[in-house]
């Protein structure tokens, strides 16, 4: 059984290709995959929607542009994915300006459980 961190919002840009989608979806155990107009859309319409989806232990992976800054100050984590690296460009739960291979990408190497 692996160890997962509570519940997350993870930020990702929206030029990935769906194997790499998947691949981060898998790694990090991410509950639902949504783009930033539905995570904009939650936000407005439930001013609690991050407090539930905390005690709910789900990991939501918002998928947009990062032209888009809207909401993005609530991401927990915000990855730019390019040519199999995930560069770190903000971490709540650890240290920003890590770079990863994508296949190494796991809730440790985010510094979550440090």
């Amino acid at each position: 059984m692996s160890i997962r961190p509570s519940g997350a919002v993870v930020f990702v840009n929206n030029d990935l290709t769906s194997n790499v989608q998947s691949f981060i979806v898998k790694q990090l155990h991410i509950t639902e995959v949504i783009d930033g107009y539905t995570f904009d859309a939650r936000i407005a319409s439930d001013s609690d929607y991050l407090t539930k989806l905390c005690q709910l232990d789900l990991r939501i992976m918002v998928v947009r542009s990062f032209d888009e800054l809207e909401n993005r100050s609530l991401a927990s984590v915000v990855i730019f994915v390019s040519h199999g690296l995930a560069a770190i460009l903000e971490n709540k739960l650890g240290p920003p300006g890590l770079t990863f291979p994508v296949v190494d990408l796991t809730w440790g190497k985010l510094c979550v459980f440090n």
